[in-house]
């Protein structure tokens, strides 16, 4: 392949997006980070990311957005940004005939996943790795899973399915009441979720998770520390049942704001008591299974870079092997 080929490469999040340059042989380069508050629109986005000075031609692109992804079309979940890869192409300006993706944003970290680093990465739990499947689970602005098979990811949107039995009866006795605010699993393993929680289990609202955070490693004895412990074991009860429904034999991989800063808090204790907490053949599998913190939030477009210089490369093989 061309090595002086370069590709537009994005993560689109509902907070923020990031978008970067990428090339086989300057891999991801001109990283950006924007605050989709700014912006009305995906489009917008590119357009003020396209409009740097001396920019190179872009021969493709790939976009990795947080929401579902049905063929060409887009739709954020957190957010009233869609259109369809057309529009994006357009608005790139990318040339006839060049590729552009558009792929699920958990999607792209399970892409990311056989070029991240040690630095990229940080163990929660040691286990036997078998087989080829891995599973991303996202916890940020919202909630979303991503199975990773071989070289494949798929996307999911688990986020909108109901809390498995045992998180939903351990949230239950948490609160003392019918816990009917968190109906779905993005309602409870979530930036908002987390802070809904916090005021159904103290009665006290909270601006937002990072000031939740703040309050719990100031004082390991307050209302903060009960919420985001209690809050981590029932994620461990969650990480559990996910393990016989994807089989992740490779490890759980968990990324997202929110997933960092809880797993990577005193609270991971709560979570892996959560996690061995169900007994049975259920336990057994869980105990086998690895446990992961992508560390660097920038990972997903590293995924997107992986598919678009793929596209490329495909494409130009195509060409050269046609008579």
């Amino acid at each position: 392949m061309n090595t002086d080929v370069t590709v537009l490469v994005g993560d689109v999040g509902g907070s923020n997006t990031r978008l970067a340059l990428a090339g086989p042989g300057i891999g991801v380069t001109a990283l950006k980070s924007f605050d989709n508050e700014c912006f009305t629109s995906l489009e917008e986005v590119l357009a003020t990311y396209r409009a740097q000075p001396d920019l190179p031609d872009i021969q493709g692109a790939c976009i990795a957005v947080a929401g579902p992804v049905y063929g060409n079309e887009y739709r954020l979940t957190n957010r009233n940004w869609h259109g369809d890869a057309g529009g994006l192409a357009r608005q790139l300006q990318l040339p006839d005939g060049a590729r552009m993706d558009l792929i699920n944003d958990l999607a792209a970290l399970g892409y990311a996943l056989p070029v991240l680093i040690p630095g990229q990465l940080a163990s929660l739990k040691a286990g036997h790795q078998q087989g080829d499947q891995a599973l991303v689970v996202g916890i940020g602005t919202g909630f979303n899973v991503a199975l990773v098979v071989g070289t494949q990811a798929a996307g999911a949107e688990l986020g909108h399915a109901r809390l498995p039995a045992s998180v939903y009866t351990r949230l239950e006795a948490a609160l003392g009441r019918s816990p009917d605010e968190f109906d779905s699993t993005e309602n409870l393993f979530s930036g908002h979720g987390l802070v809904r929680f916090h005021l159904a289990m103290s009665g006290a609202a909270i601006a937002g998770g990072a000031e939740l955070m703040e309050q719990y490693l100031a004082d390991p004895n307050s209302a903060a520390a009960r919420t985001v412990e209690t809050w981590a074991e029932l994620l461990g009860l969650l990480a559990c049942n996910l393990v016989p429904t994807y089989m992740p034999g490779q490890g759980l991989f968990f990324a997202g704001s929110v997933a960092r800063g809880v797993l990577n808090s005193p609270a991971q204790a709560q979570f892996l008591a959560g996690f061995d907490q169900i007994e049975g053949l259920l336990q057994a599998q869980c105990q086998k299974t690895p446990l992961w913190v992508i560390t660097d939030d920038a990972a997903g477009v590293s995924g997107s870079a992986r598919v678009a210089l793929d596209a490329v490369r495909t494409g130009a093989k195509a060409e050269a092997d046609a008579p």
